[in-house]
């Protein structure tokens, strides 16, 4: 690797070290995705309380979870398309495209022969070699494909076939959410339909043209579907309420009136809320949310965790279980990214043995975490700040030093 800054290059040597460096780039994301094939055939991480190499990847490093997830994705994909891999490893395509085409070859038209299969896959890597070649000139050809093996085998159309299907959400910059999907022909004109009046233009009363873009349109009129549907009571029970977008703020944040915030005078100001899926929110746009909403007060202790208040019952109460969304965030173990509504509410003593319905005796946990605890040597306990701790067993770490669980912001 040369050692020279970037000011010693002339043009043409910034663009050789550019292109080495991408090439170098690709070498480490190729090694990378060897090993973790390697990890899947080895038990790596077996006791050390990892749901997933993916977890244990983004626990261990600065890497986003998501991307690390597109990597153990990679080597889960490539040990069931090999060929592929080996195209993405020789350096002939990149991993978004070799995603692609390996996709597609694991779920072809259900009336595509082994040999059609076979034979698409050549085609499509000969494609995605192409410099020229981006990945939704990829996506372009594998719909080409699918359109002409037209129905499927038992008749239903590729356009009205429901199992083709896709739908992303994830979180992007600044706790922004990315939407994409893909959907058959009766559920893309059902949303069409029940966007159009939502996103059609609004004129101002004195007749001022309505400004806004067509995107933002459609993208206002989504938002305000979500939250008819929302505010109609019409969704599933999750994690024993219904769907609600919960805001976390302290009590000297929701106020501007400085006599209020001089009655509180242990209670920080962190200057931002927290939602329970996007991270955090300006205080100006919970204000809002607060003009139109059930408000649970939750009262903390001097290390921002909900005070105990017992119950006679087995379950947590829906006041204790926002309590615990408070102090836990989601699943309380280290490293975990689950969110409270998928989580249990995990009793660290037992109901059967006595062990009572209150938040010093309560912690989230997702399903993995859950069987874990009470089918390992794993152990967990609340120490003296009311924050959870979890103890390894011997053969993780023979001095069994205590890790400290999850804590949200607003509970550090």
């Amino acid at each position: 690797m040369d050692s020279r800054e970037a000011w010693q290059y002339d043009g043409e040597g910034l663009k050789t070290e550019v292109l080495g460096l991408a090439r170098a780039r690709h070498e480490m994301q190729s090694r990378m995705v060897v090993m973790i094939t390697e990890m899947f055939t080895r038990d790596t991480l077996g006791g050390k309380g990892f749901r997933a190499i993916a977890q244990w990847l983004h626990l261990s490093t600065n890497l986003e979870i998501g991307e690390c997830s597109q990597l153990v994705g990679l080597a889960r994909l490539f040990m069931l398309e090999p060929v592929v891999g080996q195209s993405f490893h020789d350096g002939d395509i990149d991993a978004l495209k070799a995603r692609q085409v390996a996709h597609f070859c694991q779920h072809p038209p259900k009336n595509m022969s082994l040999a059609d299969v076979e034979k698409a896959r050549e085609i499509l890597l000969a494609l995605a070699s192409k410099k020229v070649t981006d990945c939704d000139s990829v996506r372009a050809a594998i719909r080409r494909i699918q359109k002409q093996y037209g129905n499927r085998a038992d008749g239903v159309p590729a356009g009205e076939d429901s199992e083709l299907n896709e739908f992303y959400a994830s979180r992007g910059l600044y706790g922004r959410v990315s939407v994409k999907g893909d959907l058959d022909a009766v559920n893309g004109a059902r949303l069409i339909a029940l966007l159009s009046a939502l996103s059609a233009p609004t004129p101002e009363k004195d007749g001022v043209k309505d400004e806004r873009t067509p995107a933002l349109r459609r993208a206002d009129g989504f938002c305000e579907m979500l939250r008819r549907y929302e505010a109609a009571g019409l969704g599933p029970v999750e994690g024993g309420v219904k769907p609600h977008l919960t805001i976390t703020a302290t009590a000297k944040d929701m106020t501007d009136l400085q006599a209020l915030k001089d009655m509180l005078p242990s209670t920080e100001e962190l200057g931002y809320a927290i939602t329970n899926w996007a991270g955090p929110i300006s205080l100006d746009t919970a204000r809002m949310l607060a003009c139109d909403c059930e408000v649970t007060r939750i009262l903390l202790d001097s290390n921002g965790v909900p005070l105990n208040h017992g119950m006679k019952a087995r379950l947590a109460s829906v006041p204790q279980r926002r309590a615990l969304t408070v102090r836990d965030g989601g699943c309380a173990f280290p490293g975990c990214g689950t969110p409270p509504g998928w989580c249990d509410a995990h009793h660290l003593i037992h109901w059967l043995d006595d062990g009572p319905t209150d938040l010093d005796n309560l912690i989230l946990l997702c399903g993995h975490h859950h069987r874990m605890m009470h089918h390992t040597e794993w152990r967990v306990d609340i120490g003296d700040d009311r924050k959870t701790r979890f103890y390894p067993p011997m053969s993780v770490d023979p001095y069994q030093v205590p890790v400290p669980g999850n804590t949200p912001p607003t509970a550090a």
